[in-house]
């Protein structure tokens, strides 16, 4: 198993969102196609705003939280049809581990949220992952640190509610 970070959030030819995961100290990474909700939630999430109520994402952190529980990872662990699945690693207050099935992009959400690590199985790495490298390096920059801070300020420049538009506008245009 393989721990990987966010390296960016992106859109595709298509304008679908893509989440770039990487795989740490390396130039390997590969891309998770989200839905534009996640693609929002996330964007939030790593801007760090807080809300004056909670928001979905929020409740369940904070529920599990009020219950004792603590995250303790996630596993993108499988590949199917280029569907990937992935697993919320929980512990409660008597130290039971709980394994629960979920999306890769909720798991983001709630990674960037607690801090807690995402890993992938070495399988589905071996299977998706491409040279980072080869990407534009405006979109993706090299370093941790830079890209850090160029997510985060793209993040912050990110008018949300004109991407809800451009969203709102894609789901009209595939009903019509």
């Amino acid at each position: 198993m393989l721990q990987v970070r966010l390296r960016g959030l992106a859109l595709d030819q298509s304008n679908s969102p893509v989440v770039i995961l990487e795989v740490e100290k390396t130039n390997k990474g590969f891309g998770i196609w989200i839905g534009p909700f996640e693609a929002e939630a996330l964007a939030l999430a790593v801007s760090g705003k807080d809300f004056p109520r909670p928001l979905t994402y929020d409740l369940f952190l904070n529920t599990v939280l009020q219950l004792g529980g603590t995250f303790k990872k996630a596993v993108i662990g499988q590949v199917k049809d280029n569907i990937y699945y992935a697993s919320l690693h929980l512990q409660d207050r008597n130290g039971q581990l709980h394994v629960i099935d979920a999306r890769p992009s909720d798991c983001l959400v709630l990674a960037v949220k607690k801090g807690f690590p995402i890993f992938v199985e070495d399988a589905v790495f071996m299977e998706s992952s491409i040279d980072l490298s080869s990407l534009q390096a405006d979109a993706l920059h090299q370093g941790q640190e830079e890209d850090n801070d160029s997510f985060k300020k793209f993040v912050e420049n990110l008018d949300i509610e004109e991407l809800k538009k451009h969203f709102r506008r894609d789901q009209d245009n595939e009903t019509s």
